[in-house]
């Protein structure tokens, strides 16, 4: 699968080579054409988001080396970056690929990530010499200006060209099920980033924690604040009532027990809100009248709470498979309510906060470097956003984006990777 994955960012690279001669120059690189990838190859794939863009913005242009100090009018002085969400290495492994000068500080907190990437990179069949430009630190962001400090020498600087902050999650944390964070396979309720560095030095709560925890107040407040979930009080009331109906000593365990209390939840607020509409000119079909296709789902039930008589394991274990294998019903409102506690979990508006409280990119950018961040849900990019435009208020940054929209992918892009579909570009520069 890394293979595969290595190749399609080649490819990229390369397709972006042969059509663009100005590629050494630094110009955006060609969008790969449909007939790169199929359809099917895609869904399957981790393609780098906004690689264009990204390869744009990040690596320095001869004119803002000029505005620089003088070490850096040299075009062949190796370039610093930092890539502070390295996940598998796509835009790490195109920034080495487009300049053989380029030297990468390469960040996760996902130490599984960190592993696949670091093999992918320095496969010397992609990069040659890549182990001395590269280094890989199983680390927050929010270390950035430390592991700069601890790396720097008498003859290097602590200082950095680009910070890229890509605040997407990698495919393999999607497609390793036991990890918690799909709702389409059957998986522990997990979702940590940092499931490896021991409970004592690491924020511990996992989403299991969440779920048999939290009172519905405070559940209807992240699936609303992360999520903008519309029925977040009444599927905050259904998780709550369902821990209540347990067997004393059991919890809610399991990513398919989640999705189906959230599924349920959802079905009775559409009724609810379709009986107040009262289309009496409407006919009534099997969904309405609870007929076979709502028997259908109801019937799945069973597997969290059995009937009075017996549920055999086999019978059981064919209702979960079968479970597993339907389609989701009311897909974006589950999506929502994983996304809302993944976020709680993992602190990330927090950890993107702190990271310009902190004033991590005044302390680490060199004059004419560059912060180049992708956001996902709009939590997020509202705090970019106003993080940024507090840069530039300082009067050491300039902004590079559009202030209100900053930058979104192409339609082809889209069209070709659905998971770019909500990504949004924001950078600044350095400037004094």
């Amino acid at each position: 699968h890394l293979l595969t994955i290595s190749l399609a960012t080649r490819r990229l690279i390369s397709s972006a080579t042969t059509t663009s001669p100005s590629f050494a120059n630094n110009k955006l690189l060609a969008t790969p054409t449909s007939s790169s990838f199929t359809k099917s190859n895609l869904a399957s794939l981790h393609i780098p988001v906004m690689l264009n863009e990204v390869l744009n913005f990040w690596l320095p242009h001869q004119q803002q080396q000029q505005h620089g100090n003088a070490h850096q009018t040299n075009p062949d002085r190796p370039i610093h970056l930092v890539d502070g969400t390295i996940g598998l290495g796509g835009h790490t492994l195109a920034a080495l690929l487009a300049r053989n000068n380029v030297c990468m500080l390469g960040i996760d907190r996902d130490e599984s990530a960190l592993t696949k990437a670091k093999k992918h990179i320095l496969s010397s069949e992609f990069v040659e010499s890549s182990s001395s430009r590269v280094s890989f630190h199983h680390a927050s962001f929010l270390d950035i200006s430390n592991l700069l400090s601890s790396i720097s020498s008498s003859s290097t600087s602590s200082k950095t060209d680009g910070i890229l902050m890509d605040l997407g999650m990698n495919s393999t944390q999607i497609h390793n099920h036991q990890r918690g964070f799909t709702f389409r396979k059957h998986g522990a309720l997990d979702m940590r980033f940092d499931n490896t560095t021991p409970s004592s030095s690491n924020r511990s709560i996992k989403a299991r924690d969440i779920v048999n925890a939290y009172p519905a107040s405070e559940l209807s407040n992240i699936f609303s604040f992360y999520a903008d979930e519309p029925y977040a009080i009444e599927i905050a009331a259904d998780i709550v009532q369902w821990r209540k109906s347990l067997i004393r000593g059991e919890s809610i365990q399991s990513t398919l027990e989640l999705r189906y209390i959230i599924e349920e939840a959802v079905e009775k607020c559409i009724a609810r809100d379709a009986s107040s509409t009262k289309k009496e000119n409407k006919q009534p079909t099997k969904k309405d009248q609870g007929g076979k296709k709502k028997k259908s789902f109801d019937q799945y039930r069973m597997i969290w709470h059995p009937p009075k008589w017996s549920l055999t394991r086999k019978k059981k274990e064919k209702l979960l498979y079968q479970y597993e294998e339907r389609r989701v019903r009311h897909t974006n409102h589950v999506m929502r309510c994983f996304q809302a506690i993944r976020i709680e979990v993992n602190n990330e508006l927090e950890h993107i906060q702190l990271f310009f409280q902190k004033d991590v990119p005044s302390q680490c950018l060199e004059i004419g470097g560059r912060l180049v961040m992708i956001s996902f849900q709009p939590g997020e990019d509202l705090i970019v956003k106003e993080g940024m435009n507090g840069l530039v208020a300082t009067g050491e940054f300039k902004l590079l984006t559009p202030v209100e929209e900053g930058l979104r992918p192409t339609l082809e892009e889209v069209k070709m990777n659905g998971r770019s579909r909500t990504a949004r570009l924001r950078a600044v520069e350095r400037i004094q």
